[in-house]
Order: structure tokens, then C-alpha cells, then sequence
């Protein structure tokens, strides 16, 4: 007798919400909303603003999402990223267009200003300084070990990886086999493990010689 899946988006409790985010890979999720932002945009919103103000939509309507587990979640995280992206671009482009600034805020309870319900559960921070730190060095080792790729590995890596795209489709976009996109895939993502722990190792290191820095300047 096969067992149900849990619906974490049945609980209020905000651990359980944690524990889902966690789940889906933030640190990876900021590499891929930064990549669908345009420049001009990235130079206003950062992508960690964006990813929370996408979290803070879905918390707010997950009684009304259907669970179909956490790949289908994390579709559906980038999917309203990407609704989010061309809302804080037509704002700016509004701002501009009417003579006002063109920066970019996101209020955190929803679209530009909206406000929870009365009796509305807020949603659990996941932006404390320390979780968005190492988010952001997560994302950056994570973003150079996969631009250090040669070419014919990049692309195939980010679609598997990073956009989870079924090899199939990979295959399709690519021009290539599916058995072709899988052997590229396999020699590909074992040289990105290689490269991303390289990167991590350099930026603990990095962060250690500060903070020993910070240490010995102190009174």
C-alpha cells in the first residue's frame, strides 16, 4: 500500500515552511532568478529581495496550491519569480515613463505595497542577515564554478541542475541525443561538484581572513 505524500502547505507552522525552502535549493533558486533578470533590473532589486518577496506571495496563498511535491514547488517558486521580475520591470519602467524613481521596492507582504489580511498568519522570515550571507556566497561559488565550465558543458549543466529540465527536452533545445545530453550531463555535473567545492573552499577562506581581520583590529 503506497503511503501519501505530506502537504507541508497544509501546516502553519513555520518551521515546516523553513524546512520546505530549504528543501528547494535557495542558494540555487538565486542563481537562477538572477539570471532571468535583466541587468538594468539587477542593478536596482537584488535577487534575494525578489526570491523573498516570491515566497512571502506563496505563503500567502498556499491553501490554494495543489502539492505535487517539491520539484513541482519549485516550478511553481520560479514560475511566480518570474511573474515578479516583469511586475518590478513595468514599475520601473512606469516610474520612468511618469518622471518618478525608477528604483525598485518590493514590499515584503506582496505587490508593491499590499498588506496581509486581518488575522493573516505573517510569513516566516527566511531573510535573517546570516541566512542571506550565506545564501549569497552558496550562489556565488555556485554561479562561478558553473561559468568555469568549458562550453559544451555549461549550458547542459545549468538546464539539468539548475532548471531541472528533463534531458528530453534538453536534448531538444541543444540539437543533440538524449544519450549524448546524458554523457555530457554526467561529465559535466562531476567537474562542476569539483569546481563548485573549490569555489566554497575559496570563500570560507576568504571569510576566515576577515574575520580573523575584524578580530585583531577590535579594541
Amino acid at each position: 500500500m503506497s503511503s501519501v505524500e505530506p502537504n507541508p502547505l497544509r501546516s502553519d507552522d513555520p518551521h515546516e515552511w523553513e524546512r520546505l525552502i530549504e528543501s528547494l535549493g535557495p542558494a540555487s533558486l538565486l542563481v537562477v532568478i538572477e539570471g532571468r533578470m535583466s541587468a538594468e533590473l539587477r542593478a536596482r532589486l537584488s535577487a534575494e529581495d525578489l526570491l523573498q518577496d516570491t515566497l512571502l506571495h506563496l505563503w500567502r496563498d498556499r491553501a490554494r496550491i495543489e502539492w505535487r511535491g517539491p520539484r513541482a514547488f519549485r516550478t511553481l517558486v520560479l514560475s511566480v519569480a518570474d511573474n515578479r521580475i516583469r511586475d518590478a520591470a513595468d514599475h520601473e519602467f512606469a516610474a520612468k515613463r511618469g518622471g518618478g524613481l525608477a528604483a525598485v521596492s518590493l514590499d515584503a507582504s506582496g505587490s508593491h505595497g499590499s498588506r496581509n489580511e486581518p488575522g493573516e498568519l505573517a510569513q516566516p522570515s527566511s531573510s535573517t542577515p546570516s541566512r542571506i550571507a550565506i545564501r549569497r556566497e552558496q550562489a556565488d561559488a555556485m554561479r562561478t564554478a558553473l561559468e568555469s565550465l568549458p562550453e559544451e558543458f555549461r549550458e547542459i549543466v545549468r538546464l539539468r541542475a539548475f532548471e531541472q529540465l528533463p534531458l528530453d527536452e534538453i536534448a531538444q533545445r541543444s540539437g543533440l541525443g538524449v544519450e549524448a545530453v546524458r554523457h555530457r550531463f554526467r561529465k559535466g555535473s562531476a567537474l562542476y561538484a569539483r569546481r563548485l567545492k573549490s569555489a566554497l573552499d575559496t570563500s570560507l577562506r576568504s571569510r576566515e581572513i576577515t574575520t580573523e581581520s575584524q578580530a585583531s583590529s577590535s579594541p
